[in-house]
């Protein structure tokens, strides 16, 4: 039983049939249902032959094509492409997710082992599992995919500075790449290549490896700050990159206890991860900071403290944007507990409990969105594929996505407004869904072809 136990494989296999349990469920989970949306749009264009590689699509037009800039969209293409092979549906997204993430433990174990020791990878591995990277692991978002294969880059990183080998140095390249263009929000982990190189300093090394970590930042400049702002001006936008250092700072001050509790609480979801990490940090001081740490860490902080102030409000509201730091706290707090003895047990034990029970929430459908659902039989019985409809979703694309429909996604009050419809009309809108629970009553615009508990479906007067 010790050697099962003791065997992070073992875990790691454990974390990815968990994660297999609900993974065909649709969208309507209890946090982040509309990233999901979104990215599902893209994928479902992509499956239905809507749009080139380069130019990802929503559904949510706005009376436009729907082409966005975002992140690279390459998962979305390749769940698109699946979908025509096996059917389309968000699982697929959700699986790809999954695989890659658990690769992703795979190296970051392999890449700890490196540079410590096998009980400091170990437990670091299972707090890596146990934190946010739970639950975003398997929703149909970027985050968790990215951060894996940039882990996977700083790997074969390692193996190119210690070996020299072109089959590292072109593995390294590509995954650092990807990895950033998958989100570029990984950028902080940079500073993991600065430790690799002070730690194989006494290694020979191809001339070829010191342009990895600047050549890397190519593709991502350029998909970021060239290509999207190109897609944004000519077609509209979605995503973009934040705002200015100043705004995220007076966001942050603020917001403190916002800010605190992205730091605290949501790296693991565990109030005793932290304190863990608090006690790492202690013993790793003690015991002296190598010269490896003394570089890497500040080139971490300045990195990191950017990318979050950026980000802004978005940083505050969204707590898997503090998924970058999660993997160097999984350190600190993976040797606090190589140091605890037969203590150490006990207290991941205590940590898996608090932080997985924070997150099982979001395995389970949200029932009270669970009438949702209907609006795909609703589209595939009244509305034209072609047709293009407004619903009053109230930003979220959710119930846009389950139609399967482009258009307009509106707030109640926008659809109280005549005038608005009017001009909708004209841009070719001839339908309104209609969400009663939260816009009960509406101006007679046309032809109510159904109405039912939850919804109302007119069709507009051209």
């Amino acid at each position: 039983m010790a050697k099962l136990t003791g065997n992070i494989f073992v875990w790691i296999a454990l974390f990815f049939l968990v994660h297999l349990i609900g993974i065909w469920n649709p969208p309507i989970e209890a946090a982040h249902s509309w990233r999901q949306a979104t990215g599902l749009m893209v994928a479902r264009n992509y499956f239905a032959g809507n749009t080139s590689f380069w130019y990802p699509m929503v559904d949510e037009t706005s009376g436009g094509t729907g082409i966005i800039g975002m992140e690279f969209p390459v998962l979305y293409y390749i769940q698109g492409k699946l979908g025509v092979l096996f059917g389309f549906h968000a699982g697929i997204g959700r699986l790809l997710n999954v695989l890659i993430s658990t690769l992703g433990l795979v190296y970051f174990y392999a890449l700890v082992r490196r540079f410590s020791n096998e009980k400091t990878a170990f437990y670091a591995t299972l707090l890596l599992m146990v934190s946010c990277f739970f639950m975003y692991s398997r929703k149909v978002m970027p985050d968790t995919e990215a951060l894996a294969v940039y882990l996977i880059g700083i790997y074969y990183f390692f193996e190119a500075l210690r070996f020299g080998r072109w089959k590292d140095v072109v593995l390294s390249f590509v995954m650092l790449s990807l990895g950033l263009l998958l989100k570029i929000s990984v950028l902080p982990l940079l500073a993991f290549l600065v430790f690799a190189f002070v730690k194989t300093s006494n290694e020979p090394k191809k001339p070829a490896v010191f342009l990895i970590p600047l050549v890397s930042l190519i593709p991502a400049f350029g998909w970021y700050f060239i290509w999207n702002p190109y897609l944004a001006s000519h077609f509209g936008s979605w995503y973009n990159l934040g705002g200015g250092l100043m705004d995220g700072g007076k966001a942050f001050l603020d917001s403190p206890l916002l800010l605190l509790e992205q730091l605290v609480f949501h790296p693991f979801l565990s109030y005793l991860a932290f304190g863990l990490c608090v006690f790492g940090i202690i013993r790793v001081v003690k015991s002296g900071v190598s010269q490896g740490w003394k570089l890497s860490l500040p080139v971490f902080l300045v990195l990191f403290s950017g990318y979050a102030l950026k980000a802004g409000v978005i940083f505050l509201t969204h707590e898997y944007y503090i998924l970058p730091a999660v993997p160097l706290l999984a350190i600190v707090g993976g040797y606090a507990l190589s140091t605890l003895g037969k203590y150490a047990w006990v207290l991941m034990l205590c940590i898996a409990m608090e932080a997985i029970g924070n997150q099982l929430y979001d395995f389970r459908l949200n029932q009270s969105e669970a009438y949702k659902l209907g609006l795909e039989h609703l589209a595939e019985r009244y509305i034209p594929t072609d047709a293009l409809v407004a619903i009053n979703g109230n930003s979220n694309p959710q119930e846009l996505y389950l139609l399967g429909r482009k258009g307009w996604n509106l707030d109640d009050q926008s659809l109280r407004q005549k005038a608005l419809v009017n001009e909708l009309t004209g841009k070719g809108c001839s339908y309104l869904v209609i969400n009663k629970r939260t816009l009960p009553s509406l101006p007679n615009y046309g032809k109510i072809i159904y109405d039912g508990v939850d919804y109302k479906l007119i069709q507009l007067k051209k």
